[in-house]
């Protein structure tokens, strides 16, 4: 017998305004996409309109020695409520762009091309997953590979969410969106290993034979290590298939694409970008934060929709055009407080992660120092979801180079002295020692730790293997000429 009965459950869920969505999808925009959404908006709300050749506003700079006046209180995140049409009225309803102060012009990189990341995490967001799971596919996406591999363990990745956002998920879940991941574009992406990668491009293939498609997946799922060894005869008495089944498998298993990553993501230094901001050092010793909109056109609410808006009877405004002139209005008005406020929320947490990371601005890569979100949105008082949308796919300019914001980030390993220095001060160290090691006596990771242990660092050999593996660096006998 089936019995019906009530019961209560207590849940808490986060219901978005339409504003706040804008907002937080600005905010995740780098600035070569976000020129490319304003232009897009200017075309469809004929309400919002360029302003060309007036004054500009100042510039939206800040001193590093401004840190120190922090608030009492923590930033509250952007409040939104349904906008009242006489504020429209306001002439100061304006977006404008604006140039570095004196004049001064600073050279900013050309305009970026789609690094594999961002291609991901675009991919990502079609996603049919909760906020939880997308923050855990960024970071599985942002341990991806250049040749398309996730080679991070990822029981780490799912431990290093839950301590970063506070999220409590667990190896199931990670298990479950990293298959979504590897059925994005390009197929096969985020695999662990070759044949997890073919497997998942297989499976995903629709123009080969049905009957081919099983055997080729029979060979990869159950008899691997004999078909990278060629032992066709084995595999042959073992799957019970014929040697000519077992050529036409093979024929098929070698058009799937075994580096999926491969001529998509490009190195930094080889990558083109437009910084997002610029960080410099002036004659004062002061570090200067700089937003990049130079390129950004400046908009504002139309004057002649306003005026039509506020004079129905003179302009002969008909109810039909009345109304949609005010959806227009409010859209625009939207879109312009939410730029607005995107300004404001970027340049706040740009300030508090130069104040975190004075060292590295200030004297170079090698003085990074350990930095989570959470740190940051400890300073800043934003939701750590708000510093992941600042850090995304963001770069900033320095005296050192242009580096993504991302790399600002980094836990931390506790030196002899009981300090703590960022894993990518360490990745840097070993680096350097294998790029000065003598090639006919190159250094294992065994003789690594031993240097890197007298150097202060502490620090076991397996994370050195690890960390080595991370940066694409071959085995000391590989090394040997």
């Amino acid at each position: 017998m089936i019995k019906f009965g009530q019961t209560q459950r207590l849940s808490q869920e986060l219901h978005l305004q339409p504003q706040q969505i804008l907002y937080y999808d600005l905010l995740q925009q780098p600035i070569f996409a976000l020129q490319q959404r304003l232009r897009s908006e200017l075309d469809e709300n004929p309400v919002l309109e360029l302003e060309e050749g007036e004054e500009l506003i100042e510039e939206p700079e800040l001193e590093l020695k401004e840190l120190d006046e922090k608030p009492d209180d923590p930033i509250d995140e952007p409040e939104f409520s349904d906008v009242d049409l006489d504020e429209f009225r306001n002439d100061e309803t304006e977006v404008r762009r604006r140039s570095h102060p004196d004049n001064e012009e600073y050279e900013f990189a050309p305009p970026a091309v789609e690094t594999m990341y961002d291609h991901l995490l675009q991919q990502l967001q079609l996603l049919d997953l909760n906020e939880q799971e997308k923050r855990l596919g960024e970071e599985i996406i942002g341990n991806i590979d250049d040749d398309g591999y996730l080679r991070e363990d990822l029981a780490k990745v799912v431990e290093d969410t839950n301590l970063t956002f506070g999220l409590n998920l667990t190896i199931t879940d990670a298990e479950r969106v990293l298959a979504q991941i590897q059925t994005l574009d390009p197929p096969g992406i985020g695999a662990r290993n070759l044949r997890e990668c073919l497997i998942v491009q297989l499976r995903m293939r629709t123009d080969v034979p049905p009957h081919d498609k099983t055997v080729a997946l029979k060979i990869l799922e159950e008899e691997f290590e004999d078909y990278s060894n060629r032992r066709y005869d084995q595999i042959s008495r073992k799957l019970s298939v014929t040697l000519e089944e077992i050529r036409k498998a093979d024929t098929i298993i070698k058009k799937l694409n075994p580096k999926p990553g491969e001529g998509f993501i490009l190195p930094l230094e080889t990558t083109v970008v437009v910084p997002d901001f610029v960080v410099t050092e002036n004659d004062d010793g002061e570090l200067v934060i700089t937003l990049n909109e130079r390129d950004m056109p400046s908009v504002r609410i139309s004057p002649r929709y306003l005026d039509m808006m506020r004079d129905s009877r003179t302009h002969k405004t008909d109810a039909q055009t009345k109304e949609f002139l005010k959806r227009k209005l409010e859209s625009a008005k939207w879109f312009v407080t939410a730029l607005m406020q995107r300004r404001d929320t970027m340049m706040k947490v740009m300030q508090a992660i130069v104040e975190a990371q004075r060292d590295f601005f200030t004297s170079g890569p090698d003085h990074i120092k350990p930095l989570i979100y959470r740190d940051i949105s400890e300073r800043t008082g934003f939701d750590i979801s708000t510093i992941s949308r600042v850090v995304s796919s963001k770069y900033v300019q320095t005296d050192f180079g242009v580096f993504k914001l991302r790399d600002l980030f980094s836990e931390g390993l506790k030196t002899a002295d009981g300090d703590e220095v960022a894993t990518r001060e360490i990745k840097n160290k070993i680096k350097s020692m294998i790029e000065s090691e003598d090639k006919s006596e190159p250094l294992n990771d065994e003789k690594i730790t031993k240097l890197l242990n007298e150097q202060g660092y502490r620090v076991a050999r397996r994370t050195v293997t690890k960390y080595r593996e991370q940066l694409r660096i071959p085995p000391a006998r590989m090394r040997r000429i």
